[in-house]
């Protein structure tokens, strides 16, 4: 029987499939790697991409706070022109009670009284004046209290001057002031 010695060829069978394994381990960490590498590559970009879309947003509310800044001052500007309107509409509505005021004071106004000061804080009216004498600033009290514009006539104070009396007379006005 011949013998045939099959060493040497199984060694190159086996040096030929250790090459095999060798190459496709070496090409399987190189493909994981560049695997590796690409969802890195694509992981950055992404990131990037996100940051820009995140700069984009910011730069939007940025934007939006101005807005939102410049709308509050419209608001303010809002409010405080409505507060004026409602007292324009508030003195507009008294102007015919001024008008009654005004009236009632020159039909009560007697011959030798002066008024100088005249003065509104509330319902209460404050009337500074100079007269020739006391008796006409009791005709002009009573004068005023039946004219129904103002109620609760008070002297307050009277001063003699050279030039007369001096004299400050404070009232309530009507409910319809109120």
């Amino acid at each position: 029987m011949l013998r045939i010695n099959l060493l040497p060829w199984r060694e190159q069978q086996r040096q030929a499939a250790l090459r095999r394994f060798q190459f496709r381990l070496i090409g399987g960490v190189v493909l994981a790697l560049c695997v590796v590498l690409l969802m890195d590559q694509l992981a950055r970009q992404r990131a990037q991409h996100q940051l820009a879309a995140n700069l984009g947003r910011q730069a939007a509310i940025a934007g939006l706070d101005t807005q939102l800044e410049q709308l509050d001052v419209i608001h303010q500007a809002l409010d405080a022109a409505q507060a004026q309107t409602a007292l324009l509409d508030a003195l507009f509505a008294d102007r015919g009670y001024l008008t009654a005021l005004f009236s009632a004071l020159e039909r009560a106004l007697p011959e030798g009284v002066q008024v100088v000061e005249l003065k509104v804080e509330g319902e209460r009216l404050h009337v500074v004046g100079l007269a020739a004498s006391s008796a006409v600033i009791a005709q002009l009290m009573r004068d005023l209290g039946r004219s129904g514009v103002l109620l609760d006539l008070e002297l307050k104070r009277i001063e003699s001057l050279p030039a007369g009396e001096k004299f400050l007379l404070q009232a309530r006005m009507s409910a319809s002031w109120s």
